[in-house]
């Protein structure tokens, strides 16, 4: 028996013998299918096709089944391929029966990867029809703070990224907070992304690509011959990387960002929260007073899971000095791994004001990037020069957003009304100020709301005596962190409001 192209391969029978390589393998679980093994398998000649092991032949065919493999496959179903996330343009997909055979085979060329980038310009014209998924390569010019919304209530993460010829992308789940990852450790200038199995989405006439949740793979500066190409094909002009807001307003369960803060959540005044007797989730509107150092403003995480570190002290050495007794490692409780590799985080705790009180909100690594417009990593620098002890001491770039009034939507929890904790954890956060102007404008009717000076055409000062353990930001820290240059008293802070007024 002849072995078989893939583009070939049609209904009419199941004797099909075909010689393929398993370039993309993934379980899938649906409610009417249970779990299934998905596949798309590429032949010498390139064709390829969709594979479907049914759930109750998983266990007969899995110990088989393995991406980047190759195999000999014999005696199959071949049905009409439909749906709107199909990963080839064959017109038809495999499904496997009891009786299908697969056999090793001699590997086919380790290249062999079935990527066929397409044109930017047949994704935003229409060219393409979205019900297919294609593979996107492009240099990343663009690329905003990751975001977390609800998705079939469940919260999720999501980044926007835009490419060298402006084709934006929005990448979701696990694929967003690796790339935010990624991009803050990253050595080389020059980023590209391959994004492979991308689903084309349209929304108001606007089309950008995105992941397909289990379908897609992502890969920054992969070892391939096309990313070779592609950077060899780029112009010498050596783009910077512009951290950016996002411009794709996610449109989950029929609710935007903007419409969450407006209409969706309750607006508060600081004194309201404070007087707030049931969990609940509310908008503030509010400046930054400034940071308790006491609290510290970065933790030492996992980079595998993300979870924050335990410091582990060397054993005592009899031999050592006093100076062996700061000694120490780390070890991550839920990977059960001595010595991890780590990544600072940012962990602020803001006290911020309105016209009615204060109080303190928490803010976390990816917030806190969309306040600095920084990477942690930038400013605590790699895990090999930070000591945990040293957290409290604030860089001086943490001194910009003091002043600055933003829009949280925060969380009240039970501990804050029963047990008077002061510090709100912050779920989201907007600092266009365009927004935020337009949110003060629809409360203005709420005048003995608005917060000081926010209606001003100038600016205005104003003294705060911070509470016990609240550390201003020294405006006099240099950048070598010396902890001798920096100011510990508690002092008085002058704030200098900024005025929320739209951009022309």
């Amino acid at each position: 028996m002849s072995i078989n192209a893939v583009v070939d391969v049609k209904p009419f029978k199941t004797m099909w013998k075909i010689k393929v390589k398993v370039i993309r393998l993934w379980k899938q679980y649906s409610a009417a299918g249970g779990e299934t093994i998905e596949m798309v398998l590429c032949d010498l000649k390139g064709g390829k096709i969709h594979a479907t092991v049914k759930k109750e032949l998983v266990a007969q065919f899995s110990p088989f089944l393995i991406q980047g493999e190759s195999l000999m496959l014999i005696n199959f179903s071949v049905t009409h391929s439909c749906g709107s996330y199909r990963t080839t343009n064959h017109p038809y997909r495999i499904s496997f029966l009891t009786t299908t055979r697969v056999r090793s085979s001699e590997k086919l060329p380790e290249d062999l990867a079935g990527f066929e980038p397409v044109k930017y310009t047949e994704v935003l014209d229409g060219t393409l029809n979205p019900d297919y998924l294609v593979d996107v390569i492009g240099q990343i010019v663009e690329i905003s703070h990751i975001e977390h919304v609800n998705v079939n209530g469940k919260e999720t993460e999501k980044i926007s990224l835009e490419f060298d010829e402006r084709l934006p992308m929005v990448l979701w789940g696990k694929f967003a907070s690796d790339v935010s990852e990624a991009m803050q450790v990253r050595d080389e200038h020059l980023t590209v992304l391959v994004l492979r199995f991308a689903k084309i989405k349209v929304w108001k006439e606007e089309r950008s690509v995105s992941n397909a949740y289990n379908v897609s793979e992502i890969g920054l500066n992969p070892t391939m011959i096309e990313v070779g190409k592609f950077i060899a094909s780029l112009p010498k002009d050596d783009l910077p990387l512009a951290i950016v807001e996002s411009k794709y307003s996610a449109i989950v369960n029929g609710v935007s960002e903007k419409d969450d803060f407006f209409i969706h959540t309750p607006r508060k005044t600081i004194a309201q929260i404070l007087d707030t007797k049931q969990v609940e989730k509310c908008i503030l509107l509010c400046t930054i007073a400034a940071i308790d150092s006491d609290m510290g403003w970065f933790y030492p995480s996992c980079k595998v899971c993300s979870k924050k570190v335990l410091t582990v002290p060397f054993p005592n050495n009899d031999d050592g000095g006093e100076d062996d007794d700061f000694k120490h490692t780390y070890y991550c409780a839920k990977c059960k791994t001595n010595n991890p590799a780590t990544l600072p985080r940012y962990k602020l705790h803001l006290v911020v004001l309105d016209n009615t009180s204060n109080t303190k909100l928490l803010v976390f690594d990816n917030h806190a990037m969309q306040l600095l417009n920084q990477s942690c990593l930038q400013l605590a620098g790699p895990s090999n020069k930070f000591e945990i002890e040293e957290t409290n001491v604030l860089p001086p770039a943490l001194n910009s957003i003091i002043g600055k009034t933003f829009l949280f939507k925060i969380q009240i929890e039970r501990e804050n009304f029963v047990y008077k904790h002061e510090t709100y954890k912050v779920l989201k956060v907007i600092t266009n100020k365009d927004l935020i102007a337009d949110f003060e404008e629809a409360n203005s009717e709420n005048a003995s709301l608005a917060m000081i000076g926010s209606a001003s055409d100038q600016s205005e000062s104003f003294d705060l005596t911070p509470a016990k353990r609240i550390r201003p930001v020294n405006l006099e820290l240099d950048e070598s962190f010396d902890e001798n240059s920096v100011t510990r008293s508690v002092s008085s802070v002058k704030i200098k409001k900024e005025k929320c007024s739209k951009s022309g």
